[in-house]
């Protein structure tokens, strides 16, 4: 079993639009301790890919992640071999917690090691990029400040484990919508990008997209207030939504908090997690 675990953004600043329609980021990104599961065979047959989803995907198969990713390494893959990929999708489609991109880069490190494939990190951190900007992040999968739109990926040497409860709503945000909301740039702040304790990460924290989307959906910020209501040190949303999250000082609180979420928000999924790979 592959334990293939989403993200959060606890910072996120658009410095500006790039020529290819990109906008140029500053983020930081943390992996946290709540996955999908995923289970790779390999066996003799037909040189292809078999894709088994549970719950079935919005996608075509042809459009997956895993799929661009097998289609990359494909020529490293020996003839006449069918590899076989069944995930439990647990994470939430449209969270903005990565699920996709994490599936992409967890097959893509199984099938490096099954098959003893020569390449360095960076280069499977490129094959991982042309799959999506999250990717590259997850072939690493440590607290990390991240650059370009997400391809230049700088893992922190020391991070805090914080304690979250994570709140997805019943709708998902268009991503490529929430970009376009953002009219003005951010300049890119300057704070330590290899040591983070807690107590700065708090004071740094901000998402460029989070204003502009929650004038629409204010649930995003109705679920923020109750967040702060229960204790939460910040609470943010994380990329372009829809989930929104919050920090908090114990476990203690973080529990009280997500009994009361759950009672709160009947329809949405609430989540405790934690940060890892620090």
């Amino acid at each position: 079993m592959i334990f293939c675990n989403a993200k959060l953004n606890l910072y996120l600043k658009i410095l500006g639009k790039r020529d290819d329609g990109y906008h140029q980021l500053n983020m930081i990104n943390v992996p946290v301790s709540f996955y999908d599961e995923m289970n790779i065979d390999i066996y003799p047959g037909d040189s292809k890919l078999v894709q088994n989803f549970r719950p079935e995907l919005s996608c075509s198969y042809d459009k997956t992640t895993i799929y661009k990713a097998y289609m990359l390494l494909k020529t490293f893959i020996p003839e006449n071999i069918t590899i076989e990929v069944s995930v439990k999708k647990i994470i939430p489609e449209g969270a903005g917690m990565g699920g996709g991109s994490s599936n992409a880069a967890f097959f893509i490190n199984e099938l490096v090691k099954r098959f003893n494939i020569k390449l360095t990190e960076e280069l499977i951190s490129k094959i991982a990029f042309q799959v999506g900007a999250d990717v590259p992040f997850f072939i690493y999968n440590k607290p990390a400040f991240l650059e370009g739109i997400g391809e230049r990926v700088f893992p922190y040497r020391a991070f805090p484990t914080l304690n979250l409860l994570v709140i997805k709503p019943d709708f998902s945000v268009n991503t490529k919508w929430a970009y376009s909301l953002v009219k003005c740039y951010s300049q890119p702040d300057d704070f330590n990008k290899d040591i983070m304790t807690q107590k700065e990460l708090l004071t740094i924290m901000t998402n460029d997209l989070e204003k502009p989307v929650e004038e629409k959906y204010f649930e995003i910020k109705k679920i923020k207030n109750f967040l702060y209501n229960n204790d939460a040190l910040k609470a943010m949303m994380t990329g372009s939504g829809s989930s929104v999250f919050g920090i908090f000082k114990s476990c203690n609180d973080l529990d009280r908090a997500y009994l009361k979420a759950e009672k709160t928000f009947l329809n949405y999924k609430v989540i405790k997690a934690k940060t890892i790979g620090a």
